[in-house]
């Protein structure tokens, strides 16, 4: 019994150890993918344009390494931000920090330890061109002897302590003065983050100065403990802090209170209170969140002024009638669409489709008309792509859209919804530029499709 609890364990660590070898690989083919389409820019971009310095003025490197970001994306059901940044990481702890690069190849330090020593060297220049010879050898030996320190400590303390062993070898590569410059660089990308959860819960998260975020916290305490005390208030502290907050950045009662217009469609028989969880069952969707519950869905189509609302067939889902103050040919196409697909057509791309482009598939200027089958939402980075590089795209007439990238992988996309109504083309009496439709939010893409 003892060595088979000995064997399980050694198994154990031996996946342990061997994920990070085949993590450290993947990484280093993300790098290498990069490198290759860098210099070789014709492998993705139109053979027209390779010898040109920018197309749609768009450099061709950024065109070639946002087609590698593509492709990956689609073949690993990533997105593409997330592999350009793996592919960073991959190319600066190689080139920098070798010896914690190597640990992390044979399998001892972990993809989390080489994240924390990039994330610690944040903001240091690392050539630095006005650097004097004497100052460039100083900062090559401090950042050696980073590198080595942490490669030495990699798989042999626990990551919370590793990261604050890093911070304190930070402090060798720059002199003490620069902390508030340290500071100023990482306030400005300060931002706020929406993460959809199970339950029709979401998290919002905001990532702003220690100070203003002390502040934050102890004003909704004051106000969250003084409405505890109120007769009959029944919410706990955490309770009360959220639902301050949520009414503080909603405007909830006051004359600035949002507008934005956000999709939710709703099945017709939840409207009636008729539904019956189960087979057949369909529950109303938020845009961009997915499934809420009933009595959300029925509270907010009767209450809510800034949801669009989208009543659907109880039998085939498809759309019965859409707000009639708001009824347009080519409004009632971008609002289909963007219940039809949800996010961004492009396989791996998760940009909601709210966001995104209306790209013609078949374009105006060959012929291609404006409704709902030759239309797909597309993000303005892939939108571009498809126009500038060899990647091409069809559908199928059940709205499966498929992208065949230049080395011949293909990848598809389905309808989170199925059938599409029967619209006919709205047809301009002078047609635009065939990729101008997009969606009707100018403080998103306040400049029309550049193609």
């Amino acid at each position: 019994m003892f060595a088979e609890l000995q064997a399980t364990l050694d198994a154990a660590e031996g996946a342990q150890l061997e994920a990070n070898r085949m993590q450290a690989a993947q990484l280093d083919a993300y790098r290498q993918a990069f490198a290759l389409a860098n210099s070789h820019p014709e492998l993705y971009v139109h053979a027209d344009a390779h010898h040109a310095q920018s197309r749609g003025g768009i450099p061709v490197g950024e065109l070639a390494a946002r087609s590698v970001a593509a492709e990956l994306s689609m073949r690993l059901q990533l997105p593409a931000a997330t592999i350009r940044s793996r592919a960073h990481h991959a190319a600066v702890a190689h080139r920098h920090l070798p010896r914690l690069w190597a640990r992390f190849r044979d399998g001892i330090a972990s993809y989390a330890e080489v994240r924390a020593a990039l994330d610690t060297l944040d903001g240091i220049p690392l050539n630095d061109p006005h650097h004097s010879a004497a100052d460039a050898a100083r900062h090559a030996a401090a950042l050696t002897e980073f590198d080595e320190a942490l490669a030495g400590l990699a798989g042999t303390i626990p990551l919370p302590r590793f990261r604050q062993r890093a911070r304190r070898l930070r402090t060798h590569l720059e002199p003490p003065d620069t902390t508030s410059a340290r500071h100023q660089r990482a306030h400005t990308t300060r931002r706020l983050i929406l993460e959809p959860a199970p339950d029709g819960m979401a998290w919002i998260s905001l990532y702003i100065s220690a100070v203003d975020a002390a502040r934050i916290h102890a004003r909704t305490t004051t106000t969250a403990t003084q409405q505890s005390g109120q007769a009959g208030e029944t919410r706990t502290l955490d309770q009360l802090r959220a639902d301050t907050a949520t009414d503080w950045l909603t405007g909830h009662g006051t004359p600035t209170a949002v507008r934005t217009e956000i999709l939710i469609t709703i099945p017709a028989l939840t409207l009636t209170n008729t539904t019956t969880p189960g087979s057949g069952y369909t529950p109303a969707e938020l845009d961009g969140h997915g499934p809420i519950d009933d009595d959300t869905a029925r509270h907010l189509f009767a209450h809510a002024p800034t949801f669009l609302r989208m009543i659907t067939d109880p039998i085939t889902t498809a759309p019965l009638t859409l707000d009639h103050t708001r009824y347009r040919t080519t409004t009632a196409q971008r609002r289909w669409l963007t219940h039809h697909y949800g996010t961004c057509t492009r396989p791996g791309c998760t940009r909601p489709a709210h966001q995104s482009d209306l790209d013609h598939l078949t374009p105006w200027t060959h012929g291609g008309p404006t409704n709902t089958t030759n239309l797909a939402p597309t993000c303005r980075t892939d939108h571009t792509l498809k126009h500038h590089t060899r990647f091409h795209v069809t559908r199928t007439p059940n709205g499966t859209i498929t992208w065949h990238t230049p080395t011949g992988h293909t990848a598809t996309t389905t309808p989170q919804h199925p059938h599409p109504p029967r619209n006919p083309p709205s047809t301009p009496e002078h047609p635009p530029h065939h990729d101008t439709e997009r969606y009707p939010e100018p403080e998103r893409y306040p400049e029309p499709a550049p193609f």
